[in-house]
């Protein structure tokens, strides 16, 4: 007998059959894109877009991320063409600086022409799609949102090149290695303090990601667990794109951007993590001694380039100053650092990333692990970790990252190289096949926490030795070093399972240091108050930092003022001997012991009371909604990585995630979009976006998802036909 549900989906299935001819019958090619696409929203906002061409996907893309985040995306075109200080202030500066020198919109509209013809309709239509609802609302909107055009579009997905080259962690680290006094104005000369290396509490951009074969789960098909760590204000976004006969993909982007980064279809799912790609490489040019603005190469000096930018820049007052600066460029990339002796070229395969989105719309169309190797093959992507399983029962890790084929002599590319000869300067990428990655591993998991790709899986450890030692390198972190516990822990996983694993709040590293600290406070002939009072707290603490953990608070004060003062905090340092049982106990009780007594009185002093619970001090806030939170920072061994920020507020030492104040961005930092797909017919995925579809604070969708992720849950995502039609709120042609 049929369950209601099933009867119902068979149901609306045929009404989907029956309507279905409208939709894929072909429209005048003269007729506006509006007139080709049909968007669905669902009951929680998100967009299901069905085009009856690409092109006209890529309209009611642009339509409905402009629906939710109109004002956001123009931000973030502005940056791109490096034209927002005009409009938005000073603290757009740096990035405008970094644009208008590499000329990101310019170099944009040259590449765009050598894109794919039918991804750079995709582009058009997604320009047209923003414009139409940038006309439709123009009083509604901000006077800086403006009209783009399709290489506005590219050049956002561009536009961490030209930052990534003007860093100032960069020009500290040359100017930390080579002191002499720098060259205005080839750089910014940094103060002292900046030369200082700070340690702050918090977690590096990063992601979790895993998957299992069906050896491993309870189903025997395969799943897919991917959630990325960003701030909030970041801002993901969650769409469906179909087009009849040639694609049906769902999936997230970063808002602005034209496509689909992650997600799945039918046949395969892929997410990404961020890895330590080293892709860039600073060269060396000596100067020539005789014209202060010559270098030599190879024995023969060469002119270095200048570049002179104007920026305009809106003042508090609303007045527009002129901010002037010169560049100079060698034949190897832009000087990013100059002293009396040497001039630094950057150069990066990050720059001529043209077709990173391209990539990101090649594998939508991916059907199988043959054709997304395909396109993993043409090397679009700058770097990342991609995560892969399919519905054929594979599982793949993959090291991604357009790294440069270099002399192996024993040089070190950390930092600089001698760039007065040919040397050292590549000419070629290491292709896929040289790069670290694990194909349906024996023990029938994967999983990459932003750890090097060593440590996918402890049963079958790729071995470093067999690469070049300028692919990644370092230690195993606690956070990965968790995900390997809890899956060795369970020999197969449900869906249940695997939610409570992306869910599970524990802190390895209180499991892995709060011993010693106890044992310190007990060797303690007289403990203070203070003392006696974290003794108590610690002990009858779960390790964990869930809603009601009462010592997170006050271990996570411990931390981060005891790890600022003691470089090396542990008794027993990382070892790769040892990769998922190290680091281990405590370097220095004393300063330990210090610390944790000035936790308690700050404590008592902020929240009345040293056992205050994690979730009274942390909360996800979304106006009337106002929950407790959960989850912490990486360094302390998350698996649920959840950042919260201060208010700001005099009165209150509460943390935020969520809409800390009504003019503010999003607070918050890490989990926020969740994926689970699992490989059965027809394929089922859970999601949520702790933050909501939408930037419209007077949406239902822009908070109606906060339960779901505070209870440690996941939403069906709707996918088939017969699913879409039966949950959509509102259907429409975005005219």
């Amino acid at each position: 007998m049929l369950s209601r549900r099933t009867a119902r989906l068979l149901l609306v299935t045929a009404l989907c059959m029956a309507a279905a001819p409208a939709l894929l019958v072909p429209l005048d090619a003269d007729k506006p894109l509006a007139d080709r696409v049909v968007i669905r929203r669902d009951t929680f906002g998100v967009p299901h877009i069905v085009g009856e061409t690409e092109g006209a996907a890529g309209f009611g893309f642009g339509y409905a991320q402009a629906e939710d985040h109109a004002a956001e995306m123009a931000r973030r075109f502005l940056v791109a063409r490096g034209d927002a200080a005009k409009h938005l202030g000073p603290a757009f500066l740096d990035a405008d600086l970094a644009a208008r020198r590499s000329d990101n919109i310019g170099e944009s509209r040259r590449e765009l022409v050598r894109l794919d013809r039918t991804f750079r309709e995709v582009l058009e239509g997604f320009a047209e799609g923003y414009n139409l609802y940038v006309r439709q609302h123009r009083d509604a909107l901000p006077p800086w949102v403006f009209e783009i055009t399709a290489a506005d579009a590219l050049a956002l997905t561009h536009s961490d090149a030209p930052t990534d080259a003007a860093s100032a962690s960069l020009v500290r680290a040359l100017q930390q290695k080579y002191p002499e006094g720098a060259a205005p104005p080839a750089v910014p000369r940094l103060t002292p303090d900046d030369l200082e290396d700070s340690t702050t509490a918090g977690d590096l951009d990063g992601s979790n990601a895993l998957a299992l074969s069906g050896i491993r789960t309870a189903s025997g098909a395969p799943m897919l667990l991917g959630n990325p760590h960003l701030r909030w204000q970041q801002l993901y976004w969650e769409a469906h794109v179909k087009v009849p006969g040639r694609l049906d993909f769902y999936g997230s982007t970063l808002v602005g951007y034209p496509w689909l980064r992650a997600g799945f279809n039918e046949r395969l799912a892929y997410v990404q993590t961020n890895n330590n790609s080293d892709n860039r490489d600073i060269f060396a040019l000596p100067l020539d001694p005789g014209r202060p603005d010559h270098y030599l190469f190879d024995g023969k000096p060469r002119p270095l380039q200048r570049t002179d930018v104007a920026v305009e820049c809106k003042q508090e007052d609303g007045t527009l100053s002129v901010e002037r600066r010169t560049y100079w460029r060698s034949h190897l990339g832009p000087i990013v650092y100059r002293n009396s002796t040497t001039a630094f070229a950057y150069r990066s395969t990050v720059a001529d990333a043209w077709r990173w989105f391209e990539g990101f719309w090649r594998l939508s169309h991916a059907r199988s692990l043959r054709d997304y190797m395909k396109v993993m093959s043409t090397r679009f992507s700058p770097e990342s970790n991609y995560t892969y399983a399919d519905a054929d029962g594979n599982i793949l890790y993959l090291w991604n990252s357009r790294i440069p084929k270099r002399v192996q002599d024993g040089t070190s590319y950390d930092l600089d190289v001698p760039g007065g000869t040919k040397k050292y300067v590549w000419r070629e990428l290491h292709p896929t096949r040289d790069l670290p990655q694990m194909l349906n591993p024996p023990g029938g998991y994967i999983q990459n926490a932003n750890n090097p790709p060593w440590y996918v899986s402890l049963r079958q450890p790729l071995d470093p030795a067999r690469y070049p030692a300028y692919f990644e390198r370092g230690e195993l972190a606690l956070r990965p070093q968790l995900a390997l516990d809890m899956i060795e822990a369970r020999e197969k996983f449900s869906v249940d399972d695997l939610k409570r694993l992306k869910y599970d709040t524990r802190l390895l590293l209180a499991e892995r240091v709060k011993p010693a600290l106890l044992a310190a406070i007990a060797a303690q002939a007289s403990p203070s108050g203070e003392l006696a009072e974290a003794r108590r707290v610690l002990e009858a603490w779960d390790n964990r930092a869930s809603a009601s953990s009462r010592g997170a608070v006050l271990f996570e004060r411990f931390w981060n003022a005891y790890r600022t003062e003691v470089r090396q905090p542990y008794a027993e340092a990382w070892d790769e001997k040892r990769p998922a049982a190290t680091p281990l106990g405590i370097a220095n009780p004393e300063a330990a012991l210090k610390h944790l007594a000035e936790a308690v009185t700050w404590a008592r002093a902020s929240h009345g009371s040293a056992d205050v619970a994690w979730g009274e001090a942390n909360r996800f806030r979304f106006g009337d909604i106002d929950l407790p939170g959960e989850g912490a920072s990486g360094q302390l061994g998350a698996y649920r990585v959840q950042q919260f920020d201060a208010t700001g507020a005099k009165d209150s030492a509460v943390r935020i995630a969520g809409w800390a104040e009504p003019d503010r961005q999003l607070a918050g930092f890490g989990d926020a979009w969740v994926l689970l797909v699992h490989f059965t017919r027809p394929v089922q995925a859970f999601s949520v976006m702790a933050y909501g579809q939408t930037t419209d604070r007077s949406s239902p969708h822009s908070r109606d998802q906060i339960r779901i992720f505070a209870s440690r849950d996941l939403r069906p995502v709707w996918f088939t036909d017969a699913e879409v039609a039966a949950h959509t709120e509102r259907e429409y042609r975005p005219r």
